[in-house]
C-alpha cells in the first residue's frame, strides 16, 4: 500500500513560488493499476516523483507499507528504491548497448552475479516479447518496442511498484493499447502495484481499476 499523507511541493519562481503539488492525501491499494490524470503542468509528474524521492516534498508523509520514506537515510533510500521502477514517455535507452545489454544494466548496478543476471534478461525479455530482440541496438526498434526494452528494465529486479510517467504518450493509438495490454499482464503476473501518470483519458478507461 502506497499512502501520501499532506504532500506539499513548490518550486521557485521569479515572482515568488508556485505550488506544484499542494496538501495531497491519496492511499492507492497494492495491486491495482491507479490512474492520476490531468492537464499538462498539473504537477502529475512532480506528485509521481515525490512517491521515489526523484524530488523531495516540502512537507507530509509518503508510506510505502509500513515505511516512511522522508525518514530514511539515503542507504536505507537506496534499499527501498529497488522495489520501485519507473518508466517514461521518452525510452531514455542507452544507444550503445544492445536490448539484452539494456535490460541487464541496473542488475549490473546492484551487483548481481553475470550467470543470475544472464538468466534474468532472457526470462524478462520473453514477459515483454522481445526474445528475438535480444542482440539488437536500440536505434534498430519501432517506438513499441523501445518502450517494451524500458518496461522490461525497469521490471528487470522485480520491483512491486512501476511508476509511468506518460508512458504511451510518443506512441501511436495501436502501440499504446498493446503496451497497457502488456502492463495489465506484468501486474497480474509479477503482483505489481502500477502508478499512471497520463492526459488521456482513453488510457484511464483502458487499463486503470481507480482514478
Amino acid at each position: 500500500m502506497i499512502q501520501l499523507k499532506s504532500i506539499t511541493k513548490t518550486f521557485p519562481h521569479p515572482h515568488g513560488k508556485i505550488t506544484a503539488v499542494d496538501e495531497i492525501n491519496l492511499t492507492i491499494k497494492s495491486g491495482e493499476i491507479f490512474g492520476i490524470i490531468g492537464l499538462s503542468g498539473a504537477g502529475k509528474s512532480t506528485l509521481v516523483r515525490l512517491i521515489n524521492r526523484l524530488e523531495e516534498a516540502d512537507s507530509g508523509e509518503i508510506w510505502i507499507n509500513n515505511t516512511e520514506l522522508r525518514q530514511l537515510s539515503n542507504n536505507q533510500l537506496n534499499e527501498e528504491r529497488k522495489k520501485i521502477s519507473m518508466i517514461f514517455q521518452h525510452f531514455n535507452l542507452l544507444q550503445s548497448r544492445t536490448v539484452e545489454e539494456n535490460v541487464a544494466f541496473p542488475l549490473e548496478l546492484i551487483g548481481m552475479k553475470k550467470s543470475e543476471i544472464k538468466k534474468r534478461v532472457r526470462e524478462t525479455l520473453e514477459l515483454v516479447g522481445l526474445s528475438d530482440k535480444a542482440k539488437v541496438h536500440p536505434a534498430q526498434l519501432s517506438g513499441g518496442q523501445k518502450q517494451r526494452v524500458a518496461i522490461a528494465r525497469a521490471i528487470a529486479n522485480r520491483p512491486s511498484i512501476l511508476l509511468c510517467d506518460e508512458a504511451t504518450s510518443a506512441l501511436d493509438p495501436q502501440t499504446t493499447k498493446s503496451i497497457l495490454t502488456l502492463i495489465k499482464k506484468l501486474k497480474n503476473t509479477l503482483n505489481l502495484t502500477v502508478i499512471v501518470i497520463t492526459h488521456e483519458m482513453e488510457v484511464i478507461r483502458e487499463i486503470c481499476e481507480r482514478v
